[in-house]
């Protein structure tokens, strides 16, 4: 059974998100302060890679961008309540992916599903406008995703499996 902390931090992650996505750049202050937060309590062995998450999925928006599949309001490019969202998540996924100790085939549907439906909901919020067909631009996602969590989880699922044969 999970603890209330782990309930709690999941929940008060959700929230952050919600805030972030639909307050963007009206609370681009607190989302500074508190990814970076999120950072300062990231144990030091985790930093480099939640920084290494963080690059890769401002990367992968950019990338989106690039090709026309969508863009964010108001912005050319990945707005930096975007690149906040990134850090706070990264620092987040790595931390939750410890507790959970998810095996690395169940991240690949875990990522095609949830990374399209996160940018779903963000663009029902209104933080971004499709540019491509609707079904071009879920299926991009989801195959981007299926890549990412995976890659990104890597660190965290090798210190478990040697932690393991220890």
């Amino acid at each position: 059974m999970m603890s209330l902390r782990f309930w709690l931090l999941a929940a008060g992650f959700d929230v952050w998100w919600t805030l972030a996505v639909w307050g963007r750049d009206r609370f681009i202050i607190f989302l500074l302060i508190s990814s970076f937060l999120m950072l300062a309590f990231t144990p030091s062995r985790r930093r480099l890679w939640v920084a290494v998450a963080c690059t890769l999925g401002i990367m992968m928006d950019s990338l989106w961008c690039i090709l026309g599949l969508f863009e964010f309001t108001d912005s050319a490019a990945v707005p930096a309540w975007m690149m906040a969202l990134w850090l706070g998540f990264s620092a987040w996924w790595l931390w939750l992916l410890g507790v959970l100790r998810l095996k690395v085939y169940w991240l690949i549907p875990l990522g095609a599903v949830s990374g399209p439906l996160a940018y779903f909901i963000g663009m029902h919020l209104g933080a971004m406008q499709l540019q491509a067909t609707p079904l071009y631009v879920w299926l991009a996602l989801a195959a981007g995703w299926a890549l990412f969590l995976p890659l990104i989880s890597l660190p965290v699922l090798l210190n478990q499996h040697s932690l393991r044969r220890s």
